[in-house]
């Protein structure tokens, strides 16, 4: 189905939604539920009195039990939107579940090899599989081999956790690169990575990256920049590409402004996120960052606890039984 009878059939019918959410993230639901396409049907929370709000102010019903939307025949998807509620028992329950799921947040016991081998949990909102970034293959053919590229995402911590913000740049620092020879990372502000791969982090995360045909990576990633923004910048024999979420630019290496097809913008966390689970909804196939991805985030992790370079292949074997 094309983008315009998707969007024909959009005005016609209406997505039905369950939401297990936090309490701080009513910005966060009134943007993803701001257009009919989507209806927020069934709405929980850890509070239940801040679920019973943040449902009113929704027209939504209130539930006191994630497992509970897992359960119901009325929605037609579910979306886990607070970060650390994904864990081991409840992906258990989600693959047995009929319901297609979103997760805006990685699985809680942070990296596993296995963690994206049919797992029915999607992580959305990858960059690298959003509107803009397909409305860029046509300018990244014509950039050809990428030399250098650096990716930033930053965001206030009631839209996202930083460890998803890390996911969705390794994934498509993967996707571009593959994995780097060596990674060397820090990390300042808010609560710092420890020894515990499962233990939280939020703050600021700056990574560099080396490739062994001599390419060049950084990301750069926050949960405290108040708002959503990301952009990645690819440098390659064509030119410069940047793309954000509202959009895509091309440049050559003359200097020259080539020509960007246009994309569907969506510069929030929230519109993002309809996007995605309307397409989830539909049956739309959801790219998935792969355990490759995941592990170039367990190896900045662990470089910003050692203070180290890490090398990935190294960090990988850490975990092979």
């Amino acid at each position: 189905m094309n983008s315009a009878m998707r969007e024909y059939y959009r005005g016609m019918t209406t997505t039905h939604c369950a939401v297990w959410a936090r309490g701080d993230q009513a910005q966060l639901l009134g943007n993803a539920f701001s257009d009919r396409a989507l209806q927020c049907a069934l709405l929980g929370c850890d509070d239940p009195q801040v679920g019973a709000d943040l449902a009113a102010a929704l027209g939504a019903e209130a539930v006191d039990d994630v497992r509970q939307l897992l359960h119901q025949t009325s929605i037609d998807v579910l979306w886990l939107a607070c970060p650390d509620v994904l864990d081991a028992d409840l992906r258990s329950v989600i693959r047995a579940s009929s319901v297609p799921v979103a997760t805006s947040a990685p699985c809680r016991e942070g990296f596993d090899p296995r963690l994206y081998d049919g797992d029915h949990a999607r992580f959305i909102p990858l960059l690298r599989t959003g509107p803009a970034f397909h409305a860029a293959t046509g300018c990244l053919e014509h950039l050809g081999r990428v030399h250098c590229m650096q990716v930033s995402a930053s965001a206030g911590d009631h839209q996202t956790s930083l460890a998803a913000l890390l996911l969705d740049c390794a994934d498509l620092v993967m996707h571009t690169c593959g994995l780097p020879d060596e990674v060397f990372a820090s990390h300042s502000g808010g609560v710092a990575p420890s020894a515990d791969p499962a233990a939280g982090m939020s703050g600021h995360v700056t990574a560099t990256m080396r490739f062994a045909d001599g390419a060049a990576a950084s990301i750069t990633v926050s949960d405290g920049g108040g708002t959503w923004i990301r952009r990645a910048t690819l440098l390659g024999e064509g030119g410069r590409v940047i793309i954000t979420d509202e959009g895509v630019s091309w440049t050559d290496p003359d200097g020259h402004v080539q020509e960007a097809p246009p994309s569907e913008s969506h510069a929030t966390a929230g519109g993002l996120a309809r996007w995605h689970l309307l397409r989830l909804a539909e049956g739309a196939p959801v790219e998935q960052p792969g355990h490759e991805a995941a592990l170039l985030c367990e190896a900045i992790r662990l470089s910003c606890v050692t203070g180290q370079i890490e090398v990935p292949e190294h960090v990988g074997r850490m975990f092979v039984n």
